[in-house]
């Protein structure tokens, strides 16, 4: 009896022991995690700013983005357009491999690394020449149609294989490099570790019980505890459990949700928000228990327009132009609100894209999104037919200080969804705020209704301006910058030709018009026409224009 106590002590204080550094690991993450804040998105810094020997970043990076240079080597290449040239960033990295997110410090180029990199990439496209001679081989000289492929690609490959586009790019090599200091995901890190604790923390509970109850009582015990628990949370939870059990997969790449619990939006308005840390921040207090959020974004290209379609309903049209990303479109209705439906980017809180940490329809996706999701909408319109949509711009996050409540971007939309039933209406509601853009970019909106009136609300020397326009790009409207750009230009010319009156049909087709390729990473993700008159909204994925979707409420939530 006495070695089977001592056994029982032994194995409490390791379980204990373990269970503590669990719980240790977690807070660390969480903490390491919450202090590393947004990252920066390195086309930013490529863009916009020079970095200098010495500064440290957080950077987001798309892995599919980089060039393996040499075996510790990963090199990010870029265009930059105004000044017509490649920039090719280095990136020193132990195993030669990066995660979505990694810290970096800015150090001297290795002065040998221009002439590798140019090699690598002669000895890159050789390889291609080389295969293509290799297939050459294999074809029928008399299929012309094969032969013509291969000379055409034998003309591509041999123009990267001549002495000037390797001086190009041994010149593109930037003569500062980054030097990754930490690839470590914490908050992947954190999650295990907080499963874990909870698991040994169960078990610990058992074996101190153990101790005093037998083992039948202590299984009754525990039956009946999780009996109890399960119909009082169901009671206290139920708007909360109905939210995560109404996400599912509505068609590839495109999800729906009913939002029905409470997502506290005057709590979240009264309190100041300046940045997206601070969004970050406030969700997880307020929705998530105090877990911390994955919540990032960064530069989207993206255009709408407003018209009137052949029956007189109004429309508010967009194009969402983002890196390769998921969808879900959110229905709310909560008590003291307008109803609507919106669009949100999955990729924002990784559950999409290249480095997703889980499916949305998952557990984790489903406790996540239902408190996230109405504050991630890029789109969306109200039942008293009125329409907004967010688009980034080029220039550095703004920061507003008029004495005013500070609030984000992002819950000045949900708001207007909320709260707002016209244009006039979302303009003054904007206009009692200090509104911060967010992610690296200052954004702009573009805000329409059933009256027909469309504007678009931008932030000039920190000042809001609204410019009565029915479509709007990438560019300050109030500044007539860029406005021969070519996505922009096609909106204007059809708008004007048709005198602003197209069908749902002719809608669609404008918005492939003006729609994006992958140049850059960035295409068109989806394109909606949201009806404002009859609520109702037309959707289809990637750039596929024959085939759409359309979202009412309540069928497609069902």
């Amino acid at each position: 009896m006495g070695n089977i106590r001592k056994s029982r002590k032994i194995v409490i204080a390791v379980i204990s022991v373990l269970t503590v550094i669990s719980t240790g690991i977690a807070g660390y993450c969480g903490y390491k995690s919450s202090v590393s804040g947004v990252a920066t998105d390195i086309r930013y810094l490529v863009q916009d700013k020079t970095p200098q020997i010495g500064d440290e970043y957080y950077l987001f990076c798309v892995r599919d983005d980089l060039f393996e240079a040499a075996d510790d080597i990963l090199v990010y290449e870029d265009y930059i357009e105004v000044e017509d040239r490649y920039v090719s960033i280095p990136i020193e990295s132990n195993n030669g491999n990066l995660s979505y997110r990694f810290n970096v410090k800015v150090v001297e180029t290795d002065p040998q690394l221009p002439d590798r990199f140019a090699q690598s990439c002669r000895d890159y496209y050789q390889t291609l020449y080389d295969k293509l001679q290799a297939k050459k081989e294999t074809v029928d000289p008399n299929d012309s149609e094969s032969m013509e492929k291969i000379r055409k690609a034998e003309e591509l490959v041999n123009g990267f294989l001549t002495d000037e586009v390797y001086e190009r790019d041994k010149s593109s090599i930037t003569p500062y490099t980054f030097r990754a200091t930490n690839t470590i995901n914490y908050y992947v890190i954190g999650l295990i570790a907080v499963a874990v604790a909870v698991l040994l923390a169960v078990v610990l509970i058992y074996a101190v019980l153990g101790i005093w109850i037998s083992g039948k009582k202590l299984a009754l015990g525990s039956v009946a505890l999780v009996l109890v628990v399960s119909i009082v949370s169901c009671i206290v939870f139920r708007k909360e459990i109905a939210t995560m059990a109404s996400i599912k997969e509505y068609a590839p790449g495109m999800y729906v949700c009913n939002i029905q619990n409470d997502y506290k939006l005057d709590e979240m308005l009264s309190t100041d928000v300046r940045n997206s840390d601070s969004l970050i921040a406030l969700i997880s207090k307020k929705l998530m228990g105090g877990i911390s959020l994955p919540i990032d974004a960064h530069h989207f290209g993206c255009s709408s327009f407003s018209c009137v379609n052949d029956q007189g309903s109004h429309l508010l049209c967009r194009n969402y132009d983002y890196l390769d990303t998921d969808g879900m479109i959110i229905y709310s209705n909560r008590e003291g609100a307008y109803a609507s439906i919106a669009v949100c980017d999955l990729q924002w809180a990784r559950f999409a894209g290249t480095d997703s940490i889980a499916k949305p329809d998952s557990l984790l996706g489903r406790f996540v999104l239902r408190g996230a999701a109405p504050y991630m909408s890029v789109d969306g319109m109200n039942d008293q037919g009125l329409g907004i949509s967010i688009l980034s711009l080029t220039n550095p996050e703004r920061r507003p200080d008029t004495g005013k409540t500070d609030t984000i971007i992002l819950l000045a939309i949900r708001g207007i969804l909320d709260k707002c039933a016209t244009v006039d209406e979302a303009v003054a509601f904007l206009s009692s705020y200090d509104v911060h853009s967010m992610f690296d970019k200052d954004n702009h909106l573009f805000i329409t209704d059933k009256s027909g009136k469309s504007v678009v609300a931008e932030w000039v020397n920190d000042e809001l301006t609204i410019s009565e326009i029915n479509y709007v790009t990438n560019y300050y409207i109030a500044t007539h910058e860029y406005d021969d750009e070519r996505r922009f230009v096609t909106l204007k010319n059809k708008l004007k030709e048709s005198n602003g009156v197209l069908t749902i049909d002719e809608a669609m087709d404008l918005l492939k018009d003006a729609s994006q390729d992958s140049k850059n990473g960035i295409q068109t993700e989806w394109s909606c026409v949201y009806d404002l008159d009859h609520f109702v909204l037309y959707i289809y994925n990637d750039r596929n224009r024959d085939n759409y979707y359309i979202i009412t409420f309540p069928e497609s939530f069902k």
